[in-house]
């Protein structure tokens, strides 16, 4: 396991599309995940809006960072 997805998991990436994040390296840390770990892109491959949360579904900040995350991932290919 990487020591990245040892210290952000799921939770992190949940955090990142909600974006309650506590700063701006801790984004860029989960971008790097999701461009560099096979498991964290399929994580964000998987994640569908509604999953961020009730509260969340209709947040369009919520919706574009995940796609963002999406974009990342696929453009990294390494689901490959």
């Amino acid at each position: 396991m990487s020591l990245v997805l040892a210290i952000y998991g799921k939770d992190h990436i949940l955090g990142y599309v909600r974006g309650t994040l506590e700063d701006d390296e801790e984004k860029q840390d989960i971008e790097s995940l999701v461009e560099s770990d096979p498991r964290a892109a399929k994580i964000v491959n998987k994640l569908e809006v509604t999953e961020v949360g009730d509260r969340w579904a209709t947040d369009n900040s919520a919706r574009r960072r995940l796609e963002k995350l999406q974009h990342i991932a696929e453009e990294a290919d390494v689901l490959a």
